[in-house]
């Protein structure tokens, strides 16, 4: 398969800026249990979270690996190297590199890579669907969540899980994608925060209105008071 040069991925749009956009109505693939992703986030090596390894590298080497799993097919052009230099090269935010790492981490399971039906699960190619598995983990979820609970918390392992899922666009195993995607909503970080948005703003609105009626019945009762 000739290299990829797409810049869309199964989890969302990659941006011109590297940001993935929303994830697409497209049905997912049925990838791993989601046991088997916690249990591996458990497992993360320290080195991945070291501040001073060289994350590209990592994926490099993820991408070595997996070519011999499904050979001719595993291949990242110059465009998505550049992509990924931006996403976790040394000048990326600390947390960012750290969750790039734990992504190809979880890129590297034998389950994944074993899946018979993975490149239907990646229609634009490896190139795509690396670097929007790599952008979901290091710029959607590390920055609210901080990379370390991953591995540490309960929690974490489950959002870390299935958000890593979900940008490759995989369900976890006995999961239909209505399930997938509502036991997502439960746990995101992202969409908890959506959700207290708009609760904050629905007060705010409604404290509002209560004033506004309030001023009008004053300012009601005063005219009728001046007609006396």
């Amino acid at each position: 398969m000739p290299a990829d040069t797409t810049s869309a991925g199964p989890g969302g749009s990659v941006g011109p800026g590297g940001s993935v956009g929303p994830r697409t109505s497209r049905p997912t693939v049925e990838g791993p249990s989601l046991a088997v992703l916690v249990q591996r986030l458990t497992l993360t090596p320290p080195d991945v979270l070291d501040p001073g390894v060289h994350v590209p590298a990592l994926v490099g080497d993820a991408v070595d690996l997996l070519a011999l799993s499904v050979p001719g097919w595993w291949q990242l052009d110059a465009h998505a190297r550049t992509a990924l230099d931006r996403t976790c090269g040394a000048g990326a935010p600390v947390a960012s590199r750290a969750g790039a790492g734990i992504a190809v981490w979880l890129v590297r399971a034998p389950e994944l890579t074993r899946l018979p039906h993975l490149r239907e699960a990646a229609p634009d190619g490896p190139a795509a669907w690396f670097l929007a598995v790599v952008e979901a983990l290091a710029h959607d979820l590390a920055p609210v969540r901080d990379p370390q609970t991953w591995i540490s918390s309960p929690e974490g392992r489950e959002e870390a899980a299935r958000a890593f899922l979900r940008a490759a666009g995989l369900r976890p195993a006995g999961e239909s994608d209505a399930v997938a995607e509502d036991r997502w909503s439960a746990v995101s970080t992202v969409e908890q925060r959506r959700v207290d948005r708009e609760m904050a703003e629905e007060v705010r609105r409604s404290e509002e209105l209560a004033k506004a009626l309030a001023a009008k019945r004053a300012a009601e009762a005063a005219a009728q008071y001046a007609n006396y």
